[in-house]
């Protein structure tokens, strides 16, 4: 209950439509379009997407409903500012882990070795057909 009335205040509900609509616009122009990966989605099947991806990611704090659940109130930010940090250095360390690389890495290398990932992947994938 308490997601829903956070929700509605403070102008949520028209942002949340307007943002499944910015959405649904990316989704159809670079997902279904471009790549042709999936087909598109209407309007409701996006509002419907981003509220199940705002539920789901709800406890992490990032989609600016829930209170930190399972982990409580320890878990608060100070600032945006350390917020911005904390992103910045979990992000980092996912990429470092996944070429294989230590988290002390220059983005700038790892930018390289993130391109020379991919670039392997899609030529072991196009190998298999």
């Amino acid at each position: 209950m308490r997601m829903v009335l956070k929700l509605i205040r403070y102008g949520d509900v028209a942002a949340f439509f307007f943002f499944s609509w910015v959405i649904m616009m990316l989704w159809n122009s670079i997902i279904a379009g471009h790549l042709g990966l999936l087909p598109a989605l209407s309007y409701l099947q996006t509002c419907g997407l981003w509220f199940l991806v705002m539920l789901l990611f709800s406890w992490t704090g990032a989609a600016g409903i829930g209170g930190g659940w399972p982990f409580g109130s320890w878990r608060k930010v100070r600032s945006a500012e350390d917020a911005g940090r904390e992103i910045e250095r979990r992000i980092k360390h996912g990429f470092a882990r996944w070429v294989g690389t230590s988290d002390d890495v220059d983005w700038d290398e790892l930018g390289h070795l993130i391109e020379r990932r991919i670039k392997t992947k899609f030529r072991d994938w196009m190998h298999e057909e």
